[in-house]
């Protein structure tokens, strides 16, 4: 990452990960959120394909599309939020996911799958809102094939579309370039 001084990044450098300016101009945000979320979102998706690989055993109980929508999604919409100078929705949206993954874990698979889809339609609605709000059109468009992703009825035995999301990642991969490029005033 391109180190951060007080008036910008010394390069217009970006993470490869999500290709995401690393640090904002004034040098005090700064988030790698965004590509923790991309990270345990493609490891996720590379479980849930290797999965049949896995001779014997029993099926994972949380699927990668479970801890996709759980972790991953929040993460990015996380350093959305953070990147727009909406710091307060960032963190509660954040602090409200991992306070309930671990409690949504020990659930039956129903409702597992019930409090992923509640928290992919929390991080979609809070994202579509800030779009409308700043005029990003790609984070409206990452949010809307988000939410598509795990509301459409399951494309696997795990639920969710992986080439939707991954069309929603680089949506909102976009809208963090476009918000990292134009900070708030």
């Amino acid at each position: 990452m391109a180190p951060c001084h007080r008036d910008g990044p010394v390069s217009p450098g970006w993470s490869p990960v999500t290709g995401v300016v690393p640090c904002h101009r004034n040098g005090a945000l700064s988030s790698r959120g965004p590509a923790a979320g991309f990270l345990l979102q493609a490891l996720a998706a590379a479980s849930d394909a290797l999965e049949p690989l896995w001779p014997g055993g029993d099926p994972d109980p949380l699927p990668g599309t479970w801890v996709s929508a759980m972790l991953g999604q929040p993460l990015v919409a996380f350093g959305l939020h953070r990147l727009s100078g909406d710091r307060a929705t960032a963190n509660l949206l954040l602090g409200g996911a991992v306070a309930l993954a671990p409690a949504a874990a020990q659930l039956p698979e129903e409702a597992r799958l019930l409090a992923a889809r509640a928290v992919t339609v929390l991080t979609a609605a809070t994202v579509l809102i800030l779009a409308a709000l700043t005029a990003n059109g790609p984070a409206a468009l990452g949010s809307l094939l988000m939410a598509a992703a795990h509301l459409l009825p399951p494309g696997t035995s795990h639920g969710g579309h992986p080439w939707v999301l991954a069309a929603g990642n680089l949506a909102l991969r976009r809208a963090l370039r476009a918000a990292s490029h134009h900070p708030p005033q």
